[in-house]
């Protein structure tokens, strides 16, 4: 195709005409008027039109241009906007010949991209102005809702709104589970307890009670002790916690919920952040059960006290539980008593978690079958545990040798306040080893339960030195044996009442005397054994020989073969204080 010529090259054409041939006075008419002015005249109106005509040409060359690079960034906006019809405007002359084979292709073109188009999109024009693409893979935001929501519900019924109301909102949860309501229920939700103790709840029950607590802003503590909870109740409960963020204490005791309900309750307790009190004990976990709950608690960001006694745990979860005590960092109290942790094997394992737990304040290993072999696991736990407090051993099989070795490591624990050892067969000498364990002041044990266990009399100085040394210390004893001192009838009081029968003994009336009024006579000093002989027959008591010498006997005097003759009215006075008031009496004295 010939390149279009430019206004410049057309006066380069023009410059290159040329006039020198024509006749000079042909240039003049009939009239003598110089033709060369009309010539010159055309010739410029000639200049003009070529002119306009290439300058117009170039404009209609410019615009197919236009228009190729047009249909070229034209592509990427059908492939995203294939259901939007763009408003185009053409730019084409009058003068532009468009062939048949042309048209046909825009006829399909424009067929094309109608049928692709949604119906409800055809009508929308959009101009390049208000499209501005940038980036052809820009995503565009969602739109906001158009009005689905508001025409959803004109045909449901939106749910109630409860706010505060919790005990409206679990009554309607009891008529759509079809159960009957609890009536304290309903005031307990607006408290900080909710316990249902012994109510035999069911699942449908449990349902309607968890949707009462959902969300619950008041209730603190939850007690369903002993409830015998299915894995759908636990399911229930587990949504519950999951929605709630004020309970910090649960109790499921003696709930049965078995090794299925412990793993619905998994994620409530490896998530919840306000949940701090948990309460297992008597549930039938096992040790499968045992594998889910261990998982949650190393994982758990709030627990701090855990109880899972009676749960039948044995030597089969003690990777589980060491796992546990590694990895938990909240665990403050644990509680495994009622079980069956009594293996060497599972006492390597536990130790070796406790030495590592950094948290772990109080543990309770009672009722778990202790015997000698776990005493040297127990021992290295004294010695190189540095949180422990409080330790409970209560009824298990420890012996007096094993009292020897565990006071041995007890006295080197700088830790420990509280050992409860009560009713292990450590018989005397194990309480006596264990007492003078705490005789150390670096130990800080301030309480040793040995209840139940009886100790001989050599411990007592042991005691009476604990006393004196740490005032604050509890020991707590059987009993003593043989620590009794055999106490007799009182002689002093025997013989003064002889006395005073023997000396109105005489059936005459005149040798009938009144021991009170011979004690009453004495003197308050001492007096030798024959001076007070001579006084009785002096006053004539007819007193037996032997009775005189018990009586100067039992009121000896602080010199040798002397009578306290003070002792001896004191005495008389306190038995028969009635002998002062007939002195006075015959004296006429009121």
């Amino acid at each position: 195709m010939d390149l279009p010529q430019t206004p410049e090259d057309i006066e380069d054409v023009v410059d290159a005409f040329d006039y020198s041939y024509a006749d000079v006075w042909g240039d003049y008419d009939d009239y003598g008027i110089y033709m060369g002015e009309e010539e010159r005249e055309e010739e410029e109106v000639t200049e003009v039109d070529v002119t306009e005509q290439i300058t117009k040409v170039e404009v209609e060359k410019i615009d197919e241009l236009v228009a190729k690079v047009e249909e070229e960034e034209e592509k990427p906006r059908r492939l995203i906007l294939t259901p939007v019809r763009r408003k185009v405007v053409t730019t084409e002359s009058e003068e532009t010949l468009v062939t048949p084979e042309e048209e046909v292709s825009v006829t399909s073109y424009e067929t094309t991209t109608e049928s692709s188009v949604h119906p409800c999109l055809r009508d929308i024009d959009i101009s390049d102005s208000k499209l501005k693409l940038v980036d052809p893979y820009t995503v565009y935001p969602i739109p906001p809702d158009p009005g689905l929501i508001p025409a959803f519900w004109v045909l449901y019924d939106r749910p109630p709104t409860y706010h505060d109301d919790f005990g409206r909102k679990y009554y309607d949860a009891t008529k759509r589970t079809g159960v009957r309501p609890i009536e304290s229920l309903r005031h307990m939700l607006v408290t900080d307890e909710v316990n249902l103790c012994y109510c035999g709840l069911e699942s449908r029950a449990m349902k309607a009670i968890c949707e009462g607590l959902s969300g619950n802003t008041f209730v603190r503590k939850v007690d369903l002790k002993d409830n015998r909870l299915s894995e759908e109740a636990c399911g229930h409960l587990n949504k519950m916690l999951l929605e709630n963020n004020a309970i910090t204490s649960l109790s499921l005791s003696a709930c049965r919920i078995g090794a299925n309900g412990a793993r619905k309750l998994y994620n409530a307790i490896s998530t919840s952040t306000t949940l701090k009190s948990l309460d297992l004990s008597d549930c039938d976990i096992g040790n499968e059960g045992f594998e889910h709950v261990a998982s949650a608690l190393s994982d758990s960001p709030a627990l701090e006290s855990v109880n899972l006694s009676g749960n039948r745990l044995d030597e089969s979860c003690a990777e589980n539980l060491r796992d546990m005590l590694l990895r938990n960092v909240q665990l403050k109290d644990l509680d495994l008593s009622w079980n069956s942790l009594y293996s060497a094997e599972t006492w390597k394992a536990l130790v070796n978690g406790l030495t590592k737990n950094e948290t772990l304040l109080s543990l309770n290993l009672s009722w778990n079958g202790l015997q000698s072999e776990c005493v040297r696991y127990l021992c290295q736990l004294l010695l190189q545990s540095r949180n422990i407090e409080k330790l409970n051993l209560n009824r298990n099989n420890l012996t007096e040798e094993d009292a020897v070795h565990i006071a041995s490591a007890l006295a080197k624990n700088n830790t420990l306040q509280k050992l409860y050892l009560s009713n292990n067969p450590l018989k005397a000498q194990g309480a006596l080893v264990l007492v003078q364990a705490m005789k150390p002041r670096d130990v800080v044990l301030r309480l040793l339960d040995l209840e139940n266990v009886w100790a001989k009399k050599d411990i007592l100085p042991e005691l009476e030195r604990i006393k004196v040394l740490k005032p604050g210390v509890v020991v707590r004893l059987g009993g003593i044996l043989s620590n009794y001192k055999l106490v007799g009838p009182n002689e002093r009081k025997i013989l003064l009442k002889r006395a005073k029968h023997e000396a109105m003994m005489p059936k005459r009336k005149k040798q009938q005397r009144d021991f009170g009024q011979f004690v009453i006579s004495l003197q308050d000093s001492d007096i030798f054994r024959q001076r007070f002989k001579s006084l009785i027959r002096k006053f004539r008591l007819k007193l037996s020989e032997t009775l005189v010498e018990e009586l100067m006997r039992v009121f000896e005097g602080k010199k040798k073969n002397t009578v306290d003759q003070q002792l001896l009215k004191s005495c008389y006075l306190e038995e028969y204080p009635e002998t002062i008031l007939s002195m006075l009496k015959k004296k006429g004295i009121k």
